[in-house]
């Protein structure tokens, strides 16, 4: 991964940003777990201070959490303990998934990860090694910002597909349209169920795409 997003998620001050959002799933992620299957082993690529997983652990899933930032996985550990909850968190390089073949039954990329995997070249590697560790038939969800979205409310802060959030920092998000996902998915040779806008919290919060394949 690029040092860009390395060296972002190593400052404090913005590993402390994610302790202010909101703790539950967005619309469109709740939307998704409905095809999880009952007590599925999830990988929640990404982490961060453990929104997702804490929220899908209460849903009954066992959850194991990786994420670059070891800022972010200090943190989370913390978190985790200080709530009682048993979650594995590790910390890992942003491209290798250190698990064997068939270890999971769900592999989340949430919160736009994606986009920080920058180039085709890594997001079609990095996709291959997810359906790697699925089990057969089992399932990959990812999220990444839609790039027609921002151009109609945020075109100040796009550069072609990179998304520019942050004024004074080098960190961009890049964003898609939906059949840019589905290509990804079937680039790794996954089946896709379903591939939409989906819904945040709020109708002012605007809207992401989200991907949902199967092994």
């Amino acid at each position: 991964m690029s040092d860009i997003v390395s060296q972002f998620y190593e400052d404090t001050k913005n590993v402390e940003e994610m302790r202010d959002w909101n703790p539950a799933l967005k619309q469109w992620e709740k939307s998704v777990t409905k095809h999880f299957p009952s007590g599925a082993r999830i990988l929640d690529i990404g982490c961060g201070l453990g929104r997702e997983a804490f929220a899908l652990s209460d849903l009954g899933f066992e959850v194991v959490g990786i994420d670059i930032s070891k800022e972010v996985i200090s943190q989370v550990k913390q978190l985790s303990a200080e709530k009682g909850y048993k979650i594995s968190f590790f910390e890992y390089d942003g491209e290798h998934l250190d698990f064997p073949d068939d270890s999971f039954d769900v592999v989340l990329i949430w919160a736009q990860t994606l986009g920080l995997l920058y180039g085709d070249e890594l997001k079609n590697r990095y996709l291959s090694e997810c359906k790697r560790i699925l089990k057969k038939g089992g399932l990959l969800s990812f999220s990444t910002h839609d790039v027609n979205y921002l151009k109609e409310n945020y075109p100040n802060c796009l550069d072609g597909q990179k998304f520019y959030p942050y004024a004074n920092a080098d960190i961009y998000w890049e964003a898609f349209e939906s059949d840019d996902l589905i290509q990804f998915a079937k680039q790794a040779g996954m089946d896709v169920i379903l591939c939409e806008k989906g819904n945040i919290y709020r109708p002012e919060d605007g809207t992401i795409l989200h991907c949902l394949c199967r092994k």
